[in-house]
């Protein structure tokens, strides 16, 4: 259907706001704010799980540590790396229907690993198919809560990171009776069985009020073009600023009289002054790499997480080395945990204030994480170690809470799933560099 460009004015929706439909900072967006943390306890239990279930791989398979360990490193790499993929397939279907399918594939990839006789087997069943589908979710957690959220973002997001409590405290121990009673095989089938909750959390990832009443541009050629009902306007990631993916209101509710009444792309123009070349957002917005703080944010990231997992991975050997019991230097590993969760909503609380730049807030608490990590060889005794410890665990949690709020703050909340999507690879090359790395050191 095709109508001469025409002078008709198009009345723009009051829930439009500086071209951007209002975040509800509540209501439902508790709601995703739950499923947000559901989907982030069930990635990282996956991830955990998998230190649990190494002895009874060693056990089954016969392999040596080091082969029977790549199964975890795939796992917890991949969806790192498969960031970008992540959000490409997010902006092509949406952060709802890339959730679910996540979930479907996660799931899919832990259930065939019951049937699997090779360490080899494992490691594409485990590691990639499962690791690949969970990328889609967690990239999803992050984005859809930045999406409900603005003037509570930052307090928003801590609540929906506050994993890892639950997952040592609960889901680890349950995995290990399950292992206990049911053997490896039927721990692995259950535990695919509980990642298909992800697909629940991700159906609870609704469009945002107002969608619905919304169309998109389809055409760049005003010549003889019109404005079409997108078939797919379901999910908030097309609803940014006019001016990146310009949405315009209906003009009128019925489909027959939107038919009747077509939007020319010269009504489009007088309405949002913006020019009508530019009509499609891009699968991928490179655009972003022209940003210079966004890329310099990006690569302190990328060189935070060389070392983010050390002090997790290393702190018990190095305090039994100094003569620290076992018992005792497993406690300053779960002070590191519980004072991390702690962080995570003080720093969300404190990132939501006005009188407080999120910046400044960030870049001063990875200095003093930064510190602690330098004076802890200076220590030998149990004390200033636990102490280190738990600093530790509460300066480095800004990280978890403020890196996506401030990528919001750089480019605009339009530009947050694919801009999350690179840091996400970064941070999985680093986190694939840096243990061994400083293994050697």
């Amino acid at each position: 259907m095709t109508e001469e460009c025409s002078d008709k004015p198009v009345p723009v929706s009051k829930s439009i706001r500086r071209g951007k439909v209002e975040a509800p900072d509540g209501g439902w967006g508790w709601v995703v704010v739950f499923s947000a943390l559901i989907i982030n306890v069930i990635t990282l239990g996956c991830s955990y799980s998998l230190g649990v279930l190494h002895v009874s791989l060693l056990d089954y398979f016969q392999e040596s540590r080091s082969k029977t360990a790549r199964i975890g490193s795939i796992f917890v790499a991949v969806p790192l790396l498969c960031g970008p993929i992540a959000s490409f397939v997010t902006n092509r279907i949406g952060f709802r229907k890339a959730t679910i399918i996540g979930g479907l594939i996660t799931a899919i990839g832990l259930i065939s690993s019951t049937f699997v006789n090779s360490v080899e087997a494992m490691a594409v069943t485990y590691g990639f198919i499962a690791g690949l589908g969970i990328s889609m979710p967690y990239l999803n957690s992050i984005v859809v809560v930045a999406m409900y959220f603005e003037k509570k973002r930052t307090l928003a997001t801590g609540i929906s990171r506050c994993r890892a409590v639950i997952v040592t405290q609960i889901f680890v121990p349950l995995y290990q009776y399950l292992i206990m009673s049911y053997s490896w095989r039927g721990a692995v089938m259950i535990l695919g069985a509980i990642s298909l909750n992800i697909v629940v959390c991700g159906a609870a990832f609704k469009p945002l009020e107002g969608a619905k009443e919304y169309i998109k541009v389809q055409d760049s050629d005003c010549d003889d073009k019109i404005f079409t009902e997108q078939d797919h306007v379901d999910h908030a990631i097309e609803l940014t600023p006019i001016d990146e993916d310009f949405l315009v209101s209906k003009s009128l509710k019925s489909k027959d009289n939107y038919k009747s009444n077509p939007v020319s792309c010269h009504d489009f123009r007088e309405t949002t002054k913006t020019p009508c070349k530019q009509m499609n957002k891009p699968l991928f917005d490179i655009s972003i790499f022209t940003n210079v703080r966004y890329v310099m944010f990006a690569l302190s990231g990328f060189i935070l997480y060389i070392g983010y997992d050390v002090p997790y991975l290393f702190y018990v050997s190095r305090a039994i080395s100094i003569g620290i019991t076992q018992e005792r230097a497993m406690f300053m590993v779960d002070l590191m945990i519980y004072l991390n969760t702690l962080g995570i909503l003080l720093f969300g609380f404190l990132g939501d204030r006005k009188q407080i730049n999120r910046r400044y807030l960030y870049s001063g608490s990875l200095l003093l994480t930064g510190a602690v990590v330098a004076v802890n060889p200076l220590f030998t005794t149990f004390l200033p170690c636990t102490i280190l410890a738990g600093l530790f665990g509460l300066f480095s949690a800004s990280t978890e809470v403020l890196t996506s709020v401030i990528i919001v703050d750089i480019l605009g909340i339009g530009k947050l799933s694919d801009a999350y999507g690179v840091v996400m690879f970064l941070q999985g090359v680093s986190s694939l560099v840096g243990p061994p790395v400083v293994g050697k050191l």
